[in-house]
């Protein structure tokens, strides 16, 4: 029976009920029913670590084979999995802190001073992650993301939530000049990281997902502050990918 493997661009988290999969090649979200867990605890890499595959409730026994092959099958065939341990991963849901502190605190009675050349930086953000978005798939938006955080970081060191503050306090000010951020996380996200980048302020894009039922919500974080949400809304999604 060989050893299977992640592909690289699949990523993992585990909710009460389901192992949830992120396919950034095909942005598609594939859950993997409880039943269906332990069958392939036994068959990938670091699958048995994502959480209640050893409860002890399913066997691989409980599952028909023919039905657990079929999972592997349709797996594989989407390039989900790989018996290649060059280019695949071990299942790892990722880890990031607990969301616990806003970063902006709503207050209607104040407005922070917007700088011309924050409005530059915000139309600029703004224009080329709708490109991108329009252009790339979404694996490339994200790579082109992840690439930019580790320049930048690697530059310019750790975030400094005084600079992120401010300059997060004016994006979200400008914001309904050109969308509102409900119903469009992601473009929020991807626009105010873009934006940030032009203050040298590098903090991360985190996507997580809830079931039953089923939702995903994108959003920036850093350490525990949430730039661009309110962290009881967030801690209601688990993380499955974090840049």
């Amino acid at each position: 029976m060989p050893s299977y493997f992640l592909a690289p661009h699949v990523y993992p988290c585990v909710t009460a009920d389901h192992v949830v999969l992120l396919d950034l090649d095909r942005d598609k979200y594939v859950g993997v029913a409880r039943e269906q867990v332990s069958a392939l605890a036994r068959r990938v890499r670091g699958w048995s670590g994502l959480g209640f595959a050893h409860s002890g409730e399913a066997s691989e026994a409980d599952v028909p084979g023919k039905r657990a092959e079929s999972v592997f099958a349709k797996m594989v065939a989407a390039g989900m999995l790989t018996t290649d341990a060059d280019i695949g991963k071990e299942a790892c849901p990722v880890e990031i802190p607990a969301a616990s502190e806003a970063l902006v605190q709503p207050d209607l009675d104040w407005r922070p001073r917007i700088a011309f050349i924050d409005l530059v930086r915000f139309l600029l953000a703004s224009m080329l992650t709708s490109l991108s978005m329009r252009l790339l798939p979404l694996r490339s938006v994200m790579t082109g993301v992840m690439r930019r955080k580790t320049q930048g970081l690697a530059g310019f060191g750790p975030v400094d939530i005084t600079v992120a503050r401010r300059a997060t306090e004016a994006f979200i000010r400008m914001r309904p000049l050109l969308f509102g951020a409900q119903d469009a996380c992601l473009y929020d996200s991807l626009a105010l990281t873009r934006f940030l980048s032009y203050y040298r302020q590098y903090p991360g894009c985190v996507i997580g997902v809830r079931t039953a039922p089923f939702g995903a919500h994108c959003w920036v974080q850093e350490a525990g502050f949430v730039f661009n949400d309110a962290p009881e809304y967030v801690r209601r999604f688990t993380p499955i990918l974090a840049i």
